[in-house]
C-alpha cells in the first residue's frame, strides 16, 4: 500500500448484498494464514452436516456463507529454505494448545523444526552473575535448609526461578518462515479438494467455494459501514495488483496485517501505546552440544533493563533474542564474529557455565561477495487496540496487540485470536446472523479476545514493570516462588497453566480446533 490506507463509512440498508467475497483477509502472515485455514475448516464441518446418507448434498445454507474467501498479501508468497540461515532467524515459543491448534488445522506434522523443551530458567544480574570460576563448579541445587528461602545474597549459578516439566513439553520452538509455509500449503491443498459443488442455490444452479490468495497484492481505499450503523451494507475495497486495480467485496474483513497495518490505524481504534525504549537483536547461533539434548530456555535479566533469551531450535544450535538499547543493538549487529560471540557468551554462558550453553559461533554465508550474518533487529513497543472491531471489520493478531517479546507469547495470542473468531462466527452462522454484524460478531470476538490477551499482557506489564523499577523485589519475589514448597508448587502451576495455554483452552472445550 502506498501511503495512509482511506477508510470511508457509509450508511446504506441493514442487510448486504450477495457479495463477491464472504470474508476477506489483509495480511498473509501466519495469522493470516491460520485464519484461512480455520474459515475453510469451518467451511468444511458446515458442509459436511448438510450431506445426506446416500452422499446427497442438501441444505448448505450455513457452509455458503463461508464458500468465497479471499487472502491478500503486498509482500511474494512465502517459502521456507532450510538450507538459508535468513529463514531460521526468527523463531517462535509454541505453547502446546497452539501446537494442538495447528495440529487440527494440518500444519504441524509439516513442519520442519519443533523443537521441544522441557525446561524454563531464569536468571537475574542481581543475584545470579556472572559467577566466578570457582563458584562454576558449585552443584546446581543445594538443600533448602542450607540456603535459606531467600537465598544468601551471594551470586550464584543456579537459576533465581525455573519451570520443569519432563512428563511432557512446556513448549516448542519453531521457525515463522517454516510455519507460515505450512499453512499456506495447507490453505492451497484444500482450495484444491474442493472441486465438488457446495449444492444448489435454490435456482438450480450449483455453487463452489472460490478460495483466492493474492500475493503481491494490497488491499485499500476500503469503504465501511458508518460506526453508528448495527449492520449495513457490504464493505468495499480496492485489491491493487500488478495488472490493474479490482474492486472487492465483502461480507467480513480480517485485518491481520501486524503492528504496522494501516486498516487499524485508519479505523481509529484507541490504543494503548508504551515505548520500551529498547530493540530486539536476533540471531541464530551454534553451541557446544549440550549433554541434556538442548532442551531448556534460558533467559536472563540485566539491572539496567536489558532481557536475552537462548531458545533452542535443535540439538546444538539456538536463537538469541536480546532486547536492548538501540545503540547496543546496532553495536551488536557491527561487530565482528569473535566479539559478538564473546559478548553474547558474557551475557548468558558466564551466568551458569554448567548449565547455560556455550556459544560457539553465529552462522555466517558469502552473499554476493559480501559476508552476511544470520541476524536482525526489530523495535520493542506495546500497542493495544481498545477496540479492535468495526463495522464488517476486525483485527487479529498484532494488529490488534503487539507486546514485548520476553514472555514468548506474541504469535501464541495471535492463534488464540483465530479460534476464538472461528467459535464466534460458528455460533453466528448457525443463528442466521450476518457474519459482518458488530453485535452478533465483533463484540463477541473482542470480548474472548480480551478474555485471553488481557490476563497476559496484565501479568507480562506487570512483571516487566517490577524488574525495570525494583529489582531487588522482583528478584526477592522470585526467589520465594522458587524456594518456598508450598507457594512454588501452587505458583508455578498456575503461571504453566495461563502460560502453556491452558487458562484459553478451558474457556473454548467446544472449539473443534483445540479437540
Amino acid at each position: 500500500m502506498n501511503g495512509r490506507t482511506r477508510v470511508l463509512f457509509t450508511a446504506g440498508v441493514p442487510t448486504p448484498p450477495n457479495c463477491a467475497h464472504n470474508v476477506v483477509i489483509s495480511g498473509g502472515g501466519i495469522v493470516g494464514a491460520a485464519a484461512m485455514a480455520a474459515l475453510q475448516k469451518l467451511r468444511a464441518r458446515f458442509l459436511a452436516e448438510s450431506v445426506g446418507a446416500e452422499g446427497s448434498v442438501s441444505h448448505n445454507v450455513h457452509s455458503r456463507c463461508l464458500s468465497r474467501l479471499l487472502l491478500a498479501d503486498p509482500m511474494a508468497r512465502p517459502h521456507y529454505d532450510a538450507a538459508n540461515i535468513m529463514h531460521n532467524l526468527r523463531t517462535v515459543s509454541l505453547t502446546p494448545v497452539s501446537s494442538k491448534l495447528l495440529d487440527n488445522l494440518g500444519s504441524w506434522k509439516r513442519l520442519q523444526t519443533k523443537h521441544a523443551y522441557y525446561r524454563i530458567a531464569l536468571r537475574h544480574e542481581r543475584t545470579n552473575g556472572p559467577v566466578a570460576p570457582d563458584q562454576s563448579s558449585q552443584e546446581k541445587s543445594r538443600n533448602f535448609f542450607v540456603n535459606g528461602p531467600l537465598g544468601n545474597g551471594t551470586s550464584t549459578a543456579e537459576p533465581l526461578l525455573e519451570f520443569t516439566n519432563l512428563d511432557s513439553p512446556l513448549g516448542f520452538i519453531c521457525y515463522n518462515s517454516d510455519i507460515n509455509t505450512t499453512l499456506l500449503d495447507v490453505v492451497e491443498e484444500q482450495m484444491k479438494q474442493y472441486q465438488q459443488p457446495l449444492g444448489s442455490d435454490g435456482c438450480g444452479v450449483q455453487e463452489q467455494p472460490t478460495d483466492c490468495i493474492e500475493f503481491g497484492s494490497s488491499l485499500g481505499s476500503y469503504s465501511l459501514p458508518h460506526r453508528n450503523i448495527v449492520d449495513g451494507p457490504a464493505g468495499r475495497a480496492i485489491l491493487r495488483k500488478s495488472v490493474g486495480d479490482q474492486p472487492v467485496e465483502f461480507s467480513l474483513l480480517l485485518g491481520c496485517e501486524g503492528r504496522g497495518g494501516h486498516l487499524r490505524e485508519s479505523l481509529g481504534s484507541a490504543l494503548v501505546q508504551h515505548d520500551y525504549a529498547q530493540t530486539a537483536f536476533v540471531c541464530t547461533v551454534q553451541l557446544k552440544r549440550p549433554a541434556d539434548g538442548n532442551v531448556c530456555c534460558f533467559q536472563n535479566f540485566f539491572t539496567n533493563g536489558d532481557i536475552i533469551a537462548l531458545l533452542p531450535t535443535s540439538e546444538d544450535t539456538s536463537n538469541i533474542v536480546f532486547s536492548t538499547t538501540a545503540e547496543h543493538a546496532r553495536e551488536l549487529a557491527a561487530a565482528k564474529q569473535s566479539q559478538l560471540v564473546e559478548e553474547l557468551n558474557r551475557c548468558l554462558h558466564a551466568f551458569a557455565p554448567r548449565d547455560i550453553p556455550l556459544i560457539i559461533s553465529v552462522p555466517e554465508v558469502e552473499l554476493g561477495g559480501k559476508t552476511v550474518r544470520a541476524q536482525g533487529m526489530f523495535p520493542v513497543r506495546l500497542s493495544v487496540a481498545l477496540q479492535p472491531f468495526g463495522p464488517r471489520c476486525l483485527l487479529l493478531g498484532d494488529a490488534a496487540h503487539g507486546i514485548h517479546p520476553f514472555a514468548g507469547q506474541g504469535l501464541n495470542l495471535g492463534l488464540y485470536d483465530v479460534c476464538a473468531l472461528v467459535e464466534v462466527l460458528e455460533r453466528a452462522v448457525r443463528s442466521g446472523q450476518d457474519i459482518g454484524s458488530v453485535i452478533a460478531v465483533g463484540q463477541p470476538f473482542a470480548a474472548a479476545m480480551m478474555s485471553h490477551t488481557g490476563i497476559m499482557i496484565t501479568a507480562m506489564e506487570s512483571v516487566f514493570g517490577l524488574l525495570a523499577t525494583m529489582p531487588g523485589l522482583s528478584c526477592t519475589g522470585m526467589s520465594v516462588l522458587q524456594k518456598l514448597p508450598l507457594v512454588s508448587s501452587l505458583g508455578k502451576q498456575s503461571i504453566i497453566h495461563v502460560a502453556s495455554g491452558g487458562f484459553f483452552a478451558s474457556h473454548h472445550r467446544e472449539s473443534f480446533l483445540l479437540a
